[in-house]
């Protein structure tokens, strides 16, 4: 909000009288101020569409209005207006209810002075908000100026840390054949450059990293997506990127194709398979979305439309099958979109639409229009008639976006919500994410009850052995949590964790590490060497502020930094690959141990090791459960044998049995867990000098 701007105050109140005095209270503390008065839902949703409101001012109890529908619909519109309610009459107990609705507060009618307080202070609030969300916005702008040349860039530019591509600009995926930048990330420059190459570029890296070499170039050959050589010519430079030493390269091929150069140019915003825009052309456009609703007030909306059961319908008809059909959507979508609206393949079977100009009716009347279209259109697969379905999850984009990322988040997790509707559990239905009726079907007193575990320390930690077989001093437990229900009984994360939102699972995790470290200061200040595995969602691994946290606690703890060992899933790890190499090298760096956790599903799993610092591996439990079978011990040893091989610690749990005991003996095991040995307990009490 600017200076010389005027206060837009939406009033919701019976008496006129009473609007113009609460008017008139801004107007005489210097603000100039426009209000509107509302008295029914059909007003209030025809003036929240007109313009962007600054304040709203709730009377209690209104005849045509309730106070729960005027936040219902400023939350539902997705607009950041502060909502205070006035009252004759103000208590604690509606003080209480109206702030768990969504309120900023409950003042008191005819309390002038005090009113004016809480207006002014929430003007100020929300003026920071605004500026803060700008400042994000400019940030973004600022940070895309700074990377223009990367990005538009002809020479293939790339960001090189420990061997390992940290960012790629268009022209290096497009020489080197990749269609998606984020497969480049995952590769080893090394891979990249030609077998009969390797030793000397190992020669020239040692000399230019230890400053023996001022020469920054190397030619040699290089491998593309297909790999087939390249020749190139390798540029080196010492840099920074994002805050990390590294190094920058540029590669230049003797090729000269400038028709080759355009078409790759193409190519790079494009889904090869159906034709649509790829998934980074569409961040970027909704980005610049986002930021233009920020800074000028526009705007529009995301449609996340995912095909229903696609993983079914991909077994039933094949790979080409399913390529058909996602293809048959994908046309069927573009040719029901306006022109102005942007239509892109953001996954397998998920596609992205940017509607611009769109309020939530128009979004909503979009949506409809698409999931009957689709449920209509029927698919012909190898002379098999299929009949396709969509979900489609709406988030708006307006004001009050925090970010592009966040919009696209509450997109997805409307299109998960559609599932859960009466009457479309199995999809073919769309839904507009709205925070408060999210929380208030999904579970909002389970995040009640969550929120106040927290505050008041209820929620329990339970302690259970790992237990060493190679005669290794020290004691081991792995920390559980546990939400103690309302008959006394212990719930499992398993059992609340998927229902509840990113930033509350984030908090659970930090309550669970400050309470470990609490309890682990006491263990160890009684003399035992004691190590805790403390278990981090996919959530906190991507949290950016978490080390920071991490540090400040750490350096307050003063415990050892290694008897902390941070545990994550294999499956986390593979699906954010970057987040957890950054993890564990940064938890290296504080000191602190890291494992992975479920370790021998992927295909692949020793692959993980190329690129993160692990200490401890516990393999999934499922290969525990076959040992009964010849075959399940032969595919466990093989998977401990690799771990062996990585000098990897490995961690077998879910023994229940001496037979199973005997058998990870024999197959060098480190580390065993199970309720054979000890269930989860509430104090750290096992005595491991036995074993």
């Amino acid at each position: 909000m600017q200076a010389k701007e005027a206060l837009r105050l939406l009033i919701c109140s019976q008496s006129p009288q009473e609007a113009e005095t609460l008017t008139s209270l801004l107007r005489n503390a210097g603000h100039a101020t426009r209000a509107s008065l509302v008295q029914n839902l059909d007003t209030l949703k025809s003036k929240l569409n007109e313009q962007v409101w600054d304040i709203c001012l709730c009377e209690m109890k209104l005849p045509n209005l309730t106070g729960k529908e005027v936040l219902a619909e400023i939350q539902r519109q997705g607009k950041d207006i502060p909502t205070i309610f006035f009252s004759e009459e103000v208590d604690s107990i509606d003080a209480e209810r109206v702030l768990k609705l969504g309120a900023m507060d409950l003042v008191p009618t005819g309390e002038y002075n005090h009113v004016l307080q809480v207006l002014l202070r929430e003007i100020n609030n929300l003026k920071l908000r605004r500026e803060l969300r700008e400042a994000g916005a400019l940030l973004r702008e600022a940070e895309k100026r700074c990377q223009v040349l990367l990005e538009s860039a002809q020479d293939a530019i790339a960001y090189v840390h420990d061997g390992m591509h940290l960012f790629v600009n268009e022209s290096y995926s497009a020489i080197f054949g990749y269609e998606d930048a984020d497969d480049l990330l995952t590769t080893p420059l090394m891979d990249m450059i030609a077998t009969k190459d390797q030793g000397r570029f190992k020669l020239f890296l040692k000399d230019f990293n230890s400053g023996k070499s001022r020469s920054g170039q190397f030619q040699c050959k290089m491998l593309n997506f297909a790999s087939k050589e390249v020749d190139t010519n390798i540029h080196f430079a010492q840099a920074t990127y994002e805050d990390e030493a590294c190094m920058q390269i540029i590669i230049r091929t003797n090729s000269g194709n400038a028709d080759l150069e355009i078409k790759l140019k193409q190519i790079s915003s494009q889904d090869l398979l159906t034709g649509l825009y790829n998934k980074q052309y569409f961040n970027e456009k909704l980005a610049d979305a986002v930021d233009q609703a920020v800074i000028s007030g526009s705007k529009g909306a995301v449609a996340y439309v995912n095909i229903d059961g696609f993983g079914q319908c991909k077994a039933d008809v094949g790979i080409e099958g399913a390529d058909l059909i996602v293809c048959d959507v994908a046309h069927l979508l573009r040719s029901k979109c306006r022109e102005e609206d942007l239509v892109a393949r953001v996954g397998e079977d998920i596609f992205g639409v940017l509607l611009h100009d769109s309020d939530p009716e128009q979004a909503q009347g979009f949506a409809e229009h698409i999931r009957k279209s689709i449920k209509e259109h029927l698919v012909a697969v190898d002379q098999r008639t299929i009949q396709i379905t969509v979900s489609v999850g709406l988030a708006l984009i307006n004001e009050s976006s925090q970010s592009p990322k966040q919009v696209l988040q509450h997109a997805h997790e409307a299109s998960y919500y559609v599932r859960k509707l009466e009457g479309h559990e199995t999809g073919n239905g769309f839904y507009l994410y709205n925070p408060a009726q999210l929380a208030n079907s999904g579970g909002e007193r389970l995040t009640a009850k969550l929120e106040s575990a927290i505050k008041d320390n209820t929620f329990k930690l339970l302690f259970q052995p790992v237990i060493n077989l190679r005669d290794e001093e020290g004691e081991h437990y792995e920390t559980l949590l546990r939400l103690v229900d309302s008959d006394g009984s212990d719930v499992s994360p398993q059992e609340f964790l998927p229902d509840i939102s990113t930033e509350l699972k984030r908090k659970i995790d930090r309550w669970v590490i400050l309470n470990t470290v609490k309890r682990l200061a006491q263990q160890r200040a009684q003399g035992n060497d004691t190590r805790l595995f403390i278990n981090l969602t996919n959530e906190s691994l991507l949290d950016e502020s978490l080390l920071t946290w991490l540090q400040k606690l750490l350096r307050a703890s003063k415990l050892p930094s290694k008897s902390m060992i941070f545990q994550f899933t294999e499956a986390d790890a593979i699906s954010h690959l970057k987040q957890a190499k950054s993890m564990t090298n940064a938890l290296g760096r504080l000191g602190c141990l890291v494992a992975i956790n479920r370790f021998g599903s992927a295909i692949d799993p020793f692959k993980l090791f190329d690129y993160l610092h692990v200490d401890f591996v516990k393999v999934d439990g499922s290969f525990t459960q076959e040992l009964e079978s010849e075959k399940g011990m032969a595919g466990l040893k093989e998977l401990l044998a690799g771990i062996s091989e990585h000098q990897k610690a490995s961690i077998v749990p879910s023994v229940e049995n001496a037979n199973i005991v005997a058998q990870l003996w024999t197959s060098g095991v480190s580390y065993i867990q199970g309720y054979y040995l000890s269930g989860p307990g509430a104090n750290m009490d096992y005595s491991f000098s036995d074993e």
